[in-house]
């Protein structure tokens, strides 16, 4: 009966600012306010079972019968490491909405989500670890100053920080920063060797996220211009 609840608790919630009225009337004017409030609330939820047939229980075996959640169920499995305001910016959607759904296929136990650089991001529960990974480091690579590191890393493997930084002239607390994130996420490797300074190499991993992530950038890029056009 929860779903059911879950109803009936938002009908009351919308009601009680009402209900604080009946503070400013006589005992016996207040207990017809409510007589008439009880009525309301009886017609909303005849009304509602009569148009609707009831409340549906969203379940794992019905949960993608309702088009919106196909779509972003597809667009999660092709883009995964979105977050919600890219899935709804990206499928022309209310963010409240999407959130919504996204909430009932978590539920379900279709997505899980992960927080990463303060973003709540989305990826599919089939593909188990890999999946997971897949998208953590797809998410990693949406930020530029992420990206341009990967691909330095990828043309010239074994640099060390102050060579990462002064080659794409960035601040070298800021490539320490992504750096630790991409190693967190097993894009990058960090090796101590004999040198003073630790090198970083991109791992299989981080150059396919990259590889993904870069190939969307130019299809977003020409959709653009095509649409400029």
């Amino acid at each position: 009966m929860k779903g059911l609840e879950d109803g009936l608790d938002e009908i009351i919630a919308s009601l009680l600012p009402v209900s604080m009225l009946f503070i400013r009337f006589t005992p016996s004017v207040a207990i017809g306010i409510g007589i008439v409030v009880i009525i309301v609330i009886s017609a909303i939820l005849v009304t509602f079972f009569a148009l609707l047939g009831g409340i549906k229980y969203v379940t794992p075996e019905n949960v993608l019968d309702k088009e919106i959640r196909r779509t972003i169920y597809s667009y999660i499995d092709e883009y995964p490491g979105s977050h919600l305001r890219e899935i709804a910016r990206d499928l022309d959607l209310k963010p409240s909405n999407v959130e919504w759904h996204l909430r009932k296929l978590e539920q379900c136990n279709l997505i899980r989500s992960r927080k990463i650089g303060g973003k709540k991001v989305y990826y599919l529960v089939e593909g188990g670890i890999q999946a997971r990974k897949r998208a953590i480091a797809e998410s990693i690579l949406r930020n530029r100053n992420a990206r341009r590191i990967m691909d330095y890393l990828k043309k010239n493997p074994g640099k060390h920080l102050l060579e990462i930084s002064r080659a794409l002239h960035l601040n070298h607390h800021t490539v320490k920063w992504h750096l630790k994130k991409m190693i967190m996420a097993e894009m990058v490797e960090m090796n101590r060797g004999d040198s003073s300074y630790p090198t970083y190499f991109p791992t299989e991993l981080g150059i396919e996220a990259l590889e993904r992530v870069s190939a969307e950038r130019t299809h977003e890029s020409m959709q653009k211009v095509g649409s400029c056009s």
